[in-house]
């Protein structure tokens, strides 16, 4: 039987998805962005066009959120996706209410190559790469600060979701202290990784490199602000790769221009792309990346077939491959079976999960 997908006009490298689905014999329903001078959102037509009868969605809707009145007004909904690991724009909180199951692109690709370039950014700016770099390309030499060593240092990770995990697993060998902040996390998981569980304000006060790696939500929107910038050693650095808001930047640049802070790795923006005058682009004590800074060919290569997977098993009634809200399984039962989908007869089978908590990202 046909089933309907709804997915964006444009899908870019995930279209590889959008034809996987019409191959398994499913419609594939493309929503057009808004046009220019177009409100956005959704009006009550847009959601009963595309929503009203639409048994899963992929995508992030330029423009539009999927919001709660979007998901509530389709009834026959199984599962929905971000093809991407962030789920910003769609409701998990609501889908988890009404018992819909939410798939993301938490591939191993994805989130280790976070990891990665989380220690490469520590090791760079310790190292005060940057400098060196910018001496040699302005056709000087040698600079005076020749920067510090890695080992020796308290790196603080704040959330140890899938990201954190990794980046604690890859420094691993490096003689650092490693402590982290997150309340939802198992302590057994930080000790297997020689982490240190600690609150975030001894963390921030502790630290010599604070790494956010959270999911952006009411409880983690400007979680590092004036406040907590004045918590921090002088001389300390900052790296965010998780979402822009988590970080103050009005905040962030005042932390820098005062000498507070040492550097910054900046992957991420309050408003992306970030605005042409922003000084964070051109500050000398940032390394400035534009969102992609753990992305490669691999990952790339990985997203479409984890978001073709998510979709199909969830029309299929078995757990999407990433699930996003792994809580919502008992409701999500209780509804696919008032559809008339009829789960597996040994139970949905378990795959990777991610800490329905709030923190750590990936």
């Amino acid at each position: 039987m046909a089933l309907k997908i709804v997915v964006p006009e444009v899908l870019g490298r995930n279209e590889q998805a959008a034809k996987a689905f019409e191959a398994a014999g499913h419609e594939v329903v493309r929503v057009p962005a808004p046009q220019p001078g177009e409100p956005g959102g959704w009006t009550p037509e847009l959601i009963e066009k595309y929503f009203g009868d639409a048994d899963a969605f992929l995508g992030n809707f330029p423009g539009r959120s999927v919001t709660r009145a979007v998901l509530e007004g389709a009834p026959k909904l199984r599962v929905g996706a971000s093809p991407v690991i962030g789920v910003d724009n769609i409701d998990v909180v609501a889908a988890t209410d009404l018992g819909i199951a939410i798939g993301f692109g938490a591939t191993p690709e994805n989130f280790l190559g976070v990891a990665e370039a989380v220690v490469m950014l520590i090791a760079a700016l310790i190292k005060h790469t940057p400098l060196k770099w910018e001496a040699v390309k302005s056709g000087g030499w040698r600079v005076d600060a020749p920067g510090n060593m890695v080992m020796g240092r308290t790196i603080g990770l704040v959330g140890l979701g899938n990201i954190g995990q990794g980046v604690a697993r890859r420094l691993q060998g490096w003689d650092v202290n490693l402590i982290c902040a997150d309340p939802y996390v198992d302590h057994d998981i930080a000790g297997r990784l020689n982490v240190k569980m600690v609150d975030l304000d001894t963390l921030l006060q502790t630290a010599d490199v604070v790494s956010t790696m959270v999911v952006l939500n009411d409880e983690t929107r400007h979680m590092v602000s004036d406040r907590q910038f004045g918590l921090m050693k002088d001389g300390a650095y900052l790296i965010n790769t998780s979402r822009g808001p988590v970080v103050d930047e009005a905040a962030l640049i005042r932390a820098l221009d005062s000498g507070k802070l040492a550097g910054v790795g900046l992957d991420v923006w309050e408003q992306e792309p970030t605005r042409a005058d922003n000084p964070l682009r051109t500050h000398p004590k940032v390394i400035a990346t534009g969102h992609n800074v753990g992305h490669s060919e691999e990952v790339y290569a990985s997203l479409p077939i984890a978001a073709a997977e998510n979709i199909l098993r969830g029309l299929r009634g078995e757990e999407p491959l990433y699930i996003r809200n792994p809580e919502v399984l008992e409701r999500w039962h209780e509804r696919l079976a008032k559809l008339g989908v009829l789960p597996d007869g040994h139970g949905l089978s378990r795959r990777i999960h991610v800490p329905s908590p709030l923190w750590g990202e990936g």
